[in-house]
């Protein structure tokens, strides 16, 4: 997940979410979360991912893909990360019904 840090540390200071709140909200120390905000380590479980994305109120897709910054024309990893995160979401939508 190519600058997936630098995009949840975005979206968190953008709602004003300071990285202890964000830390406790997901359970995990300030340290865990620095870390990924840094590109040092990352979440390996997509809960986690869905949390951020609750707590950040975005969806899944917009935590891991900053359409703005990331042309999707041509570029076929994009397009096959989009359509993962889209069965992701769906899974996890029936999965909690």
């Amino acid at each position: 997940m190519e600058n997936f840090g630098a995009r949840i540390r975005e979206l968190r200071k953008e709602r004003g979410i300071t990285v202890y709140e964000m830390a406790t909200r997901l359970g995990v120390s300030r340290n865990t979360l620095t870390n990924w905000e840094r590109g040092e380590k990352e979440p390996h479980a997509v809960e986690m991912l869905e949390e951020m994305a609750k707590i950040l109120k975005v969806s899944l897709k917009e935590i891991l893909i900053d359409e703005d910054k990331m042309p999707t024309e041509n570029n076929f990893a994009i397009k096959n990360l989009q359509e993962r995160v889209t069965k992701i979401e769906k899974f996890l939508k029936d999965f909690m019904k």
